[in-house]
């Protein structure tokens, strides 16, 4: 049986440096990815919230008159109803079951 011929230091070098061209490029597209995914989230996220409000704004129109502020208290009142309030401590149950 012949012994596999040793690799020479130029060549054990030329390894070690495709294996850290590899692990750079593995990185880089690690990071690609995760910035895409990012960019995707973001998209869902903006597409929800722009759904949700113009349906909000189709129930109660004259949200699209008021400011900020205004909204914000609307919202604070209407969520904090004792109504509201029984309606998220069911949802609560249901998904907890």
């Amino acid at each position: 049986m012949t012994k596999p011929r040793e690799k020479t230091r130029e060549e054990l070098q030329a390894e070690i440096e495709d294996g850290k061209k590899k692990i750079r490029q593995y990185e880089n597209r690690s990071k690609m990815l995760d910035r895409r995914l990012a960019i995707e989230k973001r998209k869902e996220r903006n597409h929800r919230l722009c759904s949700r409000g113009g349906f909000i704004e189709s129930i109660v129109p004259e949200l699209i008159t008021m400011t900020d502020e205004d909204a914000q208290t609307f919202f604070r009142l209407a969520l904090t109803s004792e109504p509201a309030r029984e309606f998220l401590r069911k949802r609560a149950e249901e998904t907890t079951s």
